[in-house]
């Protein structure tokens, strides 16, 4: 996910390009925070004269308003870029959270007028009463000014590359039909479907094209995307699996002889004191949560810690994590492996940012 912690780490990297004449950026990210993205960005555009954006698979919500800001965004055939219509979680009385957009408020609306026909002022209003009372107006007036946000951003980022003044009405026009076109967040806009939009994408270049998936899959490996994390998975399979043979605690029936029940809890408390002089089992985990990198630096963000299980009455595993480590640090370069040169799509090679994944387990 795209964050503010991560402009600082983009700095240094830019702190680190000795041409400003050109720099290309890969990036992949599931999306985040618009007002990072224009932040990041506006860093790149103070000090590099020609920006491209490589996107070799996912670039969505806040990653694309990212790639508007350069002049051109190269895709490999299976990326994707996606909406900019900002995403609101609110939390509801129960703790849950509900995640709603401003434009999931107007289809309500255009619903009730368009779909039912309901044009009476006294059921409206009984209608949005109902509705005011299952989101607060005040989320509602967030959604709005967060959706308004997103499109001016947009277009900002498109007119820092859109200079007459054609194009940068033109801006506008782009950064609100990517905000307000689709019907989901998570529809993902294609190489073809991105110049539908008069996105500034580069032309097909096969050589290139490789070499940017070639980046993406170092990137999916080291991060392990394509393995979810799952704790008590992970748990069991670096040897917390006796935890499932353990016995859950006791449970007697109303009707147990106290006798017995007096024998049988003596029994647990003898078991309970001599666990308490054992050190109980603790399993590592360390996950990559951000990577920003080029051949001149590089900084991740890990969190690592332990995680510990028992077995509760009923037979159900808790498990319970402590966070030892959470933050972004510096990592050593490995020297590259000697590899045939690809074609460079600008004179200075760039920098990688990637989000969202979740790897580096170590047992």
């Amino acid at each position: 996910m795209m964050a503010g912690d991560a402009v600082r780490e983009f700095i240094d990297q830019v702190d680190a390009i000795s041409d400003s004449r050109a720099v290309d950026i890969l990036i992949h990210s599931t999306g985040g925070d618009a007002l990072a993205a224009w932040k990041l960005m506006s860093v790149l555009r103070e000090r590099i004269q020609s920006v491209a954006v490589l996107v070799p698979y996912m670039a969505f919500s806040a990653a694309t308003i990212f790639a508007l800001g350069a002049d051109e965004i190269v895709m490999h055939p299976n990326a994707s870029l996606g909406p900019i219509d900002p995403q609101i979680a609110i939390r509801m009385p129960d703790g849950s959270y509900r995640q709603f957009s401003f434009e999931d408020v107007g289809a309500f609306l255009r619903f009730l007028s368009e779909e039912v026909g309901l044009t009476e002022q006294s059921y409206l209003s009984a209608i949005v009463e109902k509705l005011f009372s299952v989101v607060d107006p005040v989320s509602v007036g967030g959604a709005k000014r967060a959706s308004e946000l997103s499109t001016d951003v947009g277009e900002r980022l498109l007119q820092m590359h859109m200079k007459g003044a054609e194009e940068r009405g033109r801006a506008r026009v782009i950064a609100e039909a990517l905000n307000k076109s689709f019907f989901a967040h998570g529809d993902a806009v294609s190489r073809s479907r991105a110049r539908e939009l008069h996105l500034s994408i580069a032309e097909d270049d096969l050589e290139l094209e490789a070499a940017i998936w070639d980046a993406y899959i170092a990137i999916e490996s080291y991060m392990q995307l394509r393995e979810p994390f799952n704790p008590l998975h992970h748990f069991i399979a670096n040897g917390g699996g006796g935890v499932l043979q353990a016995k859950a605690p006791l449970t007697l029936p109303p009707n147990a002889p106290p006798q017995l029940a007096t024998q049988l809890w003596n029994q647990v408390a003898q078991n309970a004191a001599q666990a308490l002089g054992q050190p109980g089992l603790e399993v590592q985990y360390s996950l990559v949560n951000a990577l920003v990198e080029s051949p001149r630096l590089a900084s991740e963000f890990r969190s690592s810690g332990t995680l510990s299980a028992t077995r509760v009455a009923g037979g159900e595993v808790q498990l319970a994590s402590v966070d030892k480590e959470s933050c972004w640090r510096r990592v050593r370069i490995p020297k590259p492996a000697a590899k045939a040169k690809s074609k460079p799509r600008s004179k200075t090679k760039g920098t990688s940012q990637s989000g969202g994944g979740k790897a580096t387990r170590v047992p």
